[in-house]
């Protein structure tokens, strides 16, 4: 009888730390009722372990007729839609490029709860679910695929990366892990009871050592008020190859913005290795 309930506590005290750390790190907002998407914009529906989920393809402008246009993963901040994105790829000259953008389970008309492994496996079913929109084999998509991710965006864009192989890293706003984060909010002691880390520094110490290399941009606003310049700086710093680019008077959020035609040349530009 005591073992059972000495269970019953601790398995209580697990989900109540877990749910707590939940409304912590994510902010899942839904879209407004009746939201009109823009007519060039596709809905791609598919299902996960947290049930159904809606992802967005925005198709290329000038599409290439073999079909060896990039397609961009796009991976959101923790507060952020897949929709949010759009402003940024209004006026992208990468007219031959496609672009998937990603709900979080949880957010936008996403069922479920986000967490590292939600986030992979739906960033993966989303890939597919586009290879049979688009009438291709999944190898194909995934032969030039580019990763961008701002803040939670980038560790998850980084998850997915170490993962499997992509052609090209965009970073914004990148913590080096979120148990430093937690360490800033929270303290070093509460921190060690994170379960949703996501680990920036190992996660591109293992992209970097991939071959062939790949290009790799990180920016970071040196004004930014939710994650220290100091930790885009410490990531630049774990290679000579990745191209760092610190925005003066950048802050969090609206480096999508001031920093918007640099984001989209970085996403065009070869990078030398």
């Amino acid at each position: 009888m005591k073992m059972a309930l000495l269970v019953l506590l601790l398995t209580t005290g697990f989900l109540m730390l877990s749910r707590g750390q939940q409304r912590m790190i994510y902010y899942p907002r839904p879209y407004p009722p009746g939201q009109v998407l823009p007519p060039t914009l596709q809905a791609l529906t598919y299902k996960t372990s947290q049930g159904e989920q809606t992802a967005y393809y925005l198709p290329p402008l000038s599409p290439d007729p073999g079909g060896r246009g990039r397609t961009w993963l796009l991976f959101g901040g923790n507060a952020s839609l897949a929709l949010d994105w759009l402003p940024l790829l209004e006026t992208c000259p990468d007219h031959q490029a496609g672009f998937l953008l990603l709900d979080y389970p949880g957010y936008g008309r996403c069922q479920g709860h986000p967490s590292p492994a939600a986030i992979l496996e739906s960033a993966e079913l989303a890939l597919a679910r586009l290879a049979v929109q688009l009438a291709v084999p999944p190898d194909q998509l995934r032969q030039d695929l580019g990763v961008m991710g701002h803040s939670l965006g980038a560790a998850a864009g980084l998850l997915y990366a170490s993962h499997h192989p992509v052609s090209r890293l965009v970073l914004i706003s990148p913590f080096t892990s979120l148990k430093d984060m937690a360490k800033l909010l929270v303290g070093p002691l509460l921190s060690q009871t994170l379960l949703h880390d996501y680990d920036n520094r190992a996660r591109l110490r293992e992209v970097l050592a991939r071959q062939p290399a790949l290009p790799i941009t990180i920016f970071h606003g040196d004004h930014d008020q939710v994650v220290p310049v100091s930790m885009g700086r410490e990531l630049a710093a774990l290679s000579p190859r990745l191209d760092y680019r610190e925005i003066a008077h950048g802050d969090h959020n609206y480096i999508l913005v001031t920093a918007a035609a640099a984001i989209r040349q970085a996403m065009l530009d070869p990078q030398p290795a």
